[in-house]
């Protein structure tokens, strides 16, 4: 086993893979986009060694109805048995028709195994969520020797399109997310997130909270960058929220005097969650300009959102995580300077959220021109339930020539 690979499921909880009950058929997350190659699904096999490893490969049909091919043996398979409880590990990548597979798994402190899936398109392409399949959680206690198979699952082919309710617990001017407890905003981002569902055929939806963590301040703060900080302890309620409630969760700092990197860098222990992302927001970024933030239009240049891209691909890289969306707030030319300079990385995949309140036509003249354009891979687009004149609804965003990857209520 390799450093960087499934460096250790324990394998106490060995791998029983449900035994009979994970041969049940699992309902398909995603249909397979028109012209992508063959539909495709993929299963984890498993056993339990003699001397306490667990051996891991991977099978594939082609059809729901058709027959799985012979196991295929990925490379650092050999999972010993002292991996630490919580930490995802992972194998080494199989090819499985046109994508790379790998197997992903975690011991969990009560002594099962959890496994799932990623999938890629090429050998240097950003790896995808994990996919869960239904019977995933494999008991302690393995007889050794006997291979026992996961439930199936199929590939996302397509990234599923965000809804989020952003602003700051307890401050309801912020945005909507102040408007309730997690749970609340959980229930109603979810709804708002079933409505974009239903319109955009078979790419699924989801919902996410967009957490103000760093919050702008108009007088000098003891540290100099002119913020207030958000405690941990908050911020991680609503991490276990994002995970209990399955959905996605953007921390978003305002920046201030400081700079992104230092303030993305105070969220690591966040970040090393799949589930969790990035948000930088320019308007409030003033130091250069020599004012408090609020007293002027601020911005970053593409230097910084360059360091925060190579600070984010690294521990995308060491923790082996589908990639990481980095948000850029944007309603004028000037928020993000330089913008040709900005990289590419395949683990990070940059979003540019047009963040204007206003008339229709004319946010939507800025969603054409920050949002759609390079070097915004994930186009995002703002809604304000207060300050738009009127909202538009979901019919109208779905409506437009490229609707965004990712809607923002705030």
């Amino acid at each position: 086993m390799s450093p960087g690979s499934l460096r250790g499921w324990a394998v106490a909880a060995a791998l029983a893979l449900m035994a009979v009950a994970a041969l049940a058929p699992l309902p398909r997350p995603a249909a397979a986009q028109e012209g992508a190659g063959p539909a495709i699904e993929a299963r984890v096999a498993a056993r339990a060694l003699p001397d306490g490893r667990v051996e891991v490969a991977l099978q594939a049909r082609t059809s729901p109805d058709g027959t799985w091919g012979g196991r295929i043996s990925p490379g650092a398979r050999f999972l010993p048995a002292d991996a630490a409880p919580g930490r995802w590990l992972w194998t080494a990548p199989a090819p499985l028709e046109d994508l790379e597979w790998r197997v992903n798994a975690r011991r969990l402190p009560d002594g099962r195994v959890e496994v799932a899936l990623q999938a890629r398109a090429s050998p240097d392409g950003a790896w995808s969520e994990r996919l869960l399949p239904e019977h995933r959680f494999l008991p302690a206690g393995l007889e050794a020797g006997r291979w026992l198979l996961s439930s199936p699952v199929e590939p996302v082919r397509e990234p599923p399109q965000i809804v989020a309710f952003y602003g700051h617990p307890d401050v309801r001017a912020m945005g909507v997310l102040g408007h309730g407890t997690p749970a609340e905003v959980a229930t109603r981002v979810s709804a708002w997130a079933e409505r974009y569902d239903e319109l955009n055929g078979p790419r699924p939806a989801v919902g996410a909270y967009h957490l103000i963590v760093a919050v702008a301040q108009t007088w000098p703060t003891p540290e100099g960058d002119w913020l207030r900080h958000l405690e941990h302890e908050r911020i991680a309620v609503y991490v276990e929220a994002a995970r209990a409630h399955g959905l996605l969760l953007f921390l978003d700092t305002q920046i201030g005097w400081s700079d992104p990197l230092s303030e993305v860098r105070l969220l690591e222990p966040f970040l090393r969650e799949p589930f969790v992302h990035v948000a930088v927001d320019p308007e409030f970024a003033t130091r250069r300009l020599g004012v408090a933030p609020g007293l002027a239009i601020g911005s970053v240049t593409a230097e910084q959102v360059n360091e925060v891209q190579r600070y984010l691909a690294a521990i995308v890289r060491e923790e082996g995580l589908p990639p990481k969306i980095l948000m850029v707030h944007q309603f004028t030319d000037w928020m993000l300077l330089d913008r040709d300079s900005v990289e590419e990385h395949p683990e990070v995949e940059l979003s540019i959220d047009m963040d204007g309140f206003g008339l229709a036509p004319i946010k939507v003249d800025g969603y054409e021109r920050w949002a759609l354009t390079a070097p915004s891979e994930r186009p995002a687009f703002k809604l304000f339930f207060d300050q738009d004149t009127p909202v538009m609804t979901p019919e109208e965003v779905q409506a437009l020539d490229r609707p965004p990857d990712i809607v923002i209520y705030q």
